[in-house]
């Protein structure tokens, strides 16, 4: 095989391998000697041997003069076999576009769809739902908080001697009685929130250039607390607890070694869904806004509730030494209608956070230059979408699963009832089926929603859009894969433990007297529990809230990927190179690389 040179020196397989591999990362030099050997006129992979045209002419009398000399035609015909053969294991991962191979699959891109509010009647359920949930509220709720208010209210009024002024003065009234003031908790959660903020903020700088360490951190920290049960469990005599702690352990062991070459490719994922985040930092506010939404819907449907206990509460006829019964109160099925609205809304505000993340991540993949500052074009108008013409499309999916955990709740409360009794093992299967259908609807809803924020097709329609592309990709295997979502929990968990440090430094600081309406003296020692517990809560939830966000993001940019890798390359051609050498190494088969 001849240069581009007119040097007659021949070239080994494996300097010809590394001009290969040298062109295909950018080399000019290797690019200008290689050019020759690959011509656009053949498949990709194929090579063409450039050989000096008056060499043909000399093949007979080569022949003639060495009759066991291969002539420059057989060579040509030998080395173009055997490049051939070796051409489909070396030059397809170096020099194929991913779209070239996608392009050859049977599959059709998905395409942006008409701006129409889809699976409405689900919306219009929903909204009936939260309607009468508000108006049981007002009409039931309200009155039966008063009664139970005023009772209470009485009762406080006994004991004090009779001070009834209702004042909160953290001070001795002179009759024994003594009153907080709850001011101090909320100057104390505010601090504890700006120092989770600052907390969140640092782990997403942490994740991001350190991910991959984090990643192997958060499998091997699984590991080791087995074998940390599996020592306590033997010291304290437990030999049953510590042989099955032992075998986790070891299984631990085994499923890291068998997924450590995956780890680049998990690290790559999470770096390219933290950088849309930060790009486009205004999507966390929608998550926290949802989050505050479903707080006040949760006091609204805990006073709904409260409301048609009072309601229908178990009444009895004539006196309390008769023989006659009284009525069970609230049923099951209403008991199983209020849990539906209840797990719909959350779902339903927990989805619109997900479909708003998808089209944001979305739009920072086709479109950058719409999102990539705080509150840009691409957060307004994922929001928008996610709360109106796809908003139908998530109630859809949310009811699913609410009415699976609505049954399972139900199922459970009659399985702790009849404890030991002959229904108990039907019980129990039933909640297992029940837990099954439920993750697999969740695990469905999470892929489907991505498709209903990138294109805004219908719920069924995304189902089988995003399992008809990981299908045709071949990539099932990567969807499989869940070491970004186990470091995320983790780093919740860390976070959280790091926010109670603070707060109990915050407490100790400041002396404890903003804490003293939750009691256990005047010492400040005595409040540092309580310190912890308020902010380990509050750090817990904010950065479970920011972390769900970059999950989201992440399992948007799989999708993303598998959809329209030549897009990525144009537009974020630095992490496309991380992201497709990563998955080349590890799923080069099954991504058709």
């Amino acid at each position: 095989v001849r240069p581009k040179s007119s040097s007659t020196t021949m070239e080994t397989d494996q300097d010809l391998t590394a001009k290969l591999l040298a062109a295909a990362d950018g080399d000019e030099k290797a690019t200008a000697g290689v050019e020759p050997l690959i011509s656009d006129e053949v498949e990709p992979a194929v090579i063409a041997i450039e050989v000096p045209a008056d060499d043909d002419d000399d093949d007979d009398q080569q022949k003639r003069r060495h009759p066991n000399k291969k002539s420059n035609q057989d060579f040509r015909d030998d080395t173009a076999s055997d490049v051939e053969e070796s051409s489909s294991s070396i030059l397809p991962e170096f020099l194929l576009d991913p779209q070239q191979v996608f392009d050859t699959q049977d599959y059709a891109r998905g395409e942006v769809q008409p701006a129409t509010c889809r699976d409405l009647p689900f919306a219009l359920l929903w909204y009936a739902q939260l309607i009468a949930v508000i108006v049981v509220a007002i009409v039931l709720g309200i009155p039966a908080l008063s009664k139970q208010h005023a009772g209470h209210h009485t009762h406080e009024s006994d004991e004090a001697g009779g001070d009834d002024d209702g004042s909160s003065n953290n001070s001795n009234d002179g009759d024994g009685d003594t009153y907080y003031s709850y001011t101090g908790i909320l100057y104390f959660t505010l601090l504890s929130g700006l120092s989770c903020s600052v907390l969140n903020a640092l782990a997403v700088s942490i994740l991001a250039h350190y991910g991959a360490y984090l990643i192997q951190i958060s499998i091997l920290f699984t590991v080791f607390v087995s074998l940390g049960m599996a020592i306590v469990a033997a010291l304290q005599g437990s030999i049953m607890l510590a042989v099955l702690s032992a075998i986790g352990f070891l299984i631990g062991l085994c499923y890291y070694y068998a997924i450590y070459d995956r780890i680049p490719f998990a690290a790559a994922n999470l770096s390219c869904g933290l950088t849309a985040v930060r790009k486009n930092l205004g999507v966390v506010l929608v998550a926290y806004g949802c989050v505050g939404l479903t707080v006040m819907f949760c006091a609204v449907w805990t006073t709904a509730l409260m409301g048609v206990a009072d309601r229908y509460a178990p009444q009895c006829s004539g006196d309390s030494d008769s023989n006659e019964s009284c009525n069970d109160g609230t049923n099951e099925a209403i008991l199983f209608v209020f849990l539906v609205s209840l797990y719909w809304t959350e779902q339903v505000l927990s989805n619109v956070v997900h479909v708003s993340v998808a089209g944001v991540v979305g739009t920072w993949w086709f479109a950058p230059d719409e999102a990539s500052s705080f509150c840009s074009k691409g957060v307004t108008d994922s929001l928008v979408r996610a709360t109106t013409t796809s908003f139908g499309s998530i109630c859809f999916g949310s009811l699913l699963v609410a009415v699976i955990s609505a049954l399972r709740q139900i199922v459970q409360n009659a399985r702790q009832d009849n404890d030991g009794q002959g229904d108990s093992v039907l019980l129990c299967v039933a909640e297992c089926i029940l837990a099954c259908l439920e993750g697999t609807l969740q695990y469905f809803n999470k892929w489907a929603f991505i498709y209903v924020g990138l294109y805004g097709y219908d719920y069924l329609s995304a189902g089988r859009n995003v399992m008809s592309l990981f299908d045709a990709r071949g990539w099932t295997v990567i969807i499989n894969d869940d070491m970004v979502s186990n470091t995320l929990s983790l780093t919740c968990l860390v976070l959280g433990g790091l926010s109670g440090c603070v707060g109990m430094l915050i407490s100790s600081l400041q002396g404890g007297s903003w804490l003293d309406a939750l009691g256990g003296g005047d010492a400040p020692d005595t409040h540092l529990g309580g310190a912890f517990l308020i902010a380990f809560v509050l750090g817990f939830l904010t950065s479970n809230i920011m972390m769900g966000v970059v999950d989201s993001a992440v399992s948007t940019a799989i999708v993303s990927f598998a959809e329209a890798p030549s897009d990525f390359q144009r537009n974020h051609p630095a992490l496309y190179d991380e992201m497709v050498t990563a998955w080349r190494r590890v799923y080069g088969e099954e991504c058709g690389f």
